[in-house]
């Protein structure tokens, strides 16, 4: 606006002069602040991953015979040592027999046998039987002696075949599907009975990237690669219905090279799965988390913004002005986000008011806490 003023003259006249206009106050923006913090927290990272049983059995038959009977439910969970099939035994009990008679007959031979050598040797010296006839007598006590051995390797293998027969479950597990009933003949080429898998614990198999793995899992193992430094990190599950599953694992493999063609690193977790509510080919979401607390700074997420340059936050300096900070996000924590780089502790950011504000510009301030306070 601009002002006049009468200003006097020689001669007694009145001029209207223009003087010089005044500039409006300029009005400074009230912003609410809150303050960058250190806090300790627990870095995480999250991959896609399978699950596979820790151990997978196809059940066989080690002996030909007819399947007496099957011993379990399909689907059941299952304890090694349960019995699954058994077989017919009536051909392996009449070998055992036949292999024990067998046996009774060498024994029986090998006593004669040693008879006529332990003769044969006293009568030797006295020239009573040639050394032909004495040779004659030490291949067939040694005939006997192997008779032995071959009539005792029968009655083994026929004993061993008759445990055939009865097919338990190597493993506790859940068994599956059977392929075979009662009356079907089965035998060694017949395939697989049945499958057994091994749940508890269930393994989570994902890929991590070599970037991924030098960055963030070596830092965490301070220059001490092995397995037991790994210990501290916590595995968790994401179902595909967004739930979290309450066991925790641990890792307990990494591959011992990068695929070249994808530039990842196979890994694998070990999770408690005492209920079996995991099952083998189920998809999850694998979350490693250190247990081991790091510390960080934490800006409001409120604070945050996004432009062309990147993620960015503005902060009101000692003189109460607004400064433009380029920041490196990390994981986020409820209304909190970890920053990498671009604050300071204590720096005071933005939270309110920000699309009325612009850097260089001075402003109010009025903390989160105080603002909050009031409100209520």
């Amino acid at each position: 606006m601009i002002r006049y003023c009468l200003a006097a003259i020689a001669g007694g006249s009145l001029l209207l002069l223009a003087c010089t206009p005044e500039a409006p106050p300029q009005r400074v923006v009230e912003v609410v602040v809150d303050e960058v913090i250190s806090e300790p927290y627990q870095p995480k990272v999250q991959y896609v991953g399978r699950l596979q049983a820790k151990d997978d059995v196809a059940i066989q038959a080690r002996v030909s015979g007819y399947v007496l009977s099957r011993d379990f439910q399909e689907g059941q969970l299952v304890e090694a040592g349960d019995v699954l099939y058994t077989i017919d035994d009536s051909e392996y009990q009449a070998a055992l027999a036949r292999a024990k008679a067998d046996l009774a007959a060498a024994i029986a031979n090998q006593a004669n046998a040693q008879r006529n050598f332990s003769r044969g040797e006293e009568l030797l010296p006295k020239g009573a039987i040639s050394q032909a006839e004495m040779d004659n007598l030490t291949a067939k006590k040694l005939d006997a002696d192997a008779s032995i051995e071959s009539a005792n390797a029968q009655v083994t293998s026929a004993d061993v075949n008759i445990g055939y027969t009865v097919i338990t479950a190597p493993i506790s597990g859940r068994i599956g599907r059977s392929k075979v009933s009662a009356g079907d003949l089965v035998g060694p080429n017949t395939g697989d009975l049945t499958t057994l898998v091994s749940i508890d614990p269930i393994e989570a198999m994902f890929q991590i990237t070599e970037a991924t793995y030098v960055s963030t899992l070596t830092e965490r193992m301070e220059g001490n690669p092995d397995l037991d430094a790994l210990r501290s990190i916590e595995v968790t599950l994401e179902l595909t219905n967004g739930l979290i599953y309450p066991e925790v694992g641990r890792i307990d493999y990494f591959a011992n090279r990068i695929d070249e063609a994808t530039g990842t690193l196979e890994a694998r977790a070990r999770i408690p799965n005492p209920h079996s509510l995991l099952v083998p080919g189920q998809y999850v979401k694998v979350i490693l988390q250190d247990s081991n607390l790091l510390q960080g700074l934490f800006s409001p997420q409120a604070a945050v913004q996004a432009d062309q340059q990147g993620s960015f936050v503005l902060e009101v300096d000692g003189s109460n002005t607004v400064v433009r900070h380029n920041v490196d996000l990390g994981d986020r924590f409820d209304d909190l986000v970890l920053v990498n780089k671009g604050v300071e502790e204590g720096d005071r950011l933005i939270v309110r008011g920000l699309q009325q504000v612009r850097p260089g510009m001075p402003v109010q301030v009025k903390s989160l806490a105080d603002n909050e306070a009031q409100a209520d």
